[in-house]
């Protein structure tokens, strides 16, 4: 049966976008997603790139129904090859493209994010995310995660990550 992005498919790549989404503070909005191989984990806002659909698109309006948040300017930072096993036992492989949002976003009270149990701006060093959001963020130039500590975390959930293109670390302010 193939799950929420192709999860748990084992025989497709699934192709997905996501953004980097400052807020007032210094801080980084985050999803708790509700499905998928990292249900229940701190995210970034992303999802499934729909046919036809540029990677820069998804982005932007994945972070709108995740997060509520209408970003307009997008820097590519990265795109990486995801490929790890989820609680269940099904295989996933993600090809994810990273963009980080140009100035600060203030959550809309009330938005409940599509497919996510909450949303929350915090600062990089109060949260611990899953490890690919901390490679992404260390990458992006807005984290700051131990690599070791990260690199460690990566293989303990079994996980390969790759990143195959990176863009200037870009630190779009607000």
């Amino acid at each position: 049966m193939i799950g929420w992005w192709g999860y748990g498919a084992g025989v497709s790549v699934t192709t997905a976008a996501l953004g980097i989404v400052r807020g007032p503070g210094d801080t980084v909005t985050f999803v708790r997603q509700q499905r998928g191989p990292y249900a229940g984990s701190l995210l970034l806002p992303g999802g499934k790139i729909e046919f036809g659909e540029a990677a820069e698109e998804a982005a932007r309006r994945e972070v709108a129904e995740e997060s509520g948040c209408e970003v307009r300017i997008l820097t590519p930072v990265g795109v990486y090859e995801i490929r790890g096993t989820g609680p269940d036992g099904a295989g996933y492989h993600f090809v994810m493209f990273t963009f980080l949002a140009e100035g600060e976003q203030t959550l809309r009270v009330g938005h409940g994010g599509h497919h996510v149990d909450g949303i929350l701006q915090a600062r990089v060093e109060d949260v611990r995310p899953h490890p690919t959001v901390r490679r992404i963020l260390n990458d992006a130039g807005v984290g700051r995660y131990d690599p070791d500590d990260l690199a460690a975390a990566l293989t303990a959930d079994g996980i390969t990550m790759t990143c195959h293109v990176m863009g200037s670390p870009a630190r779009a302010t607000g």
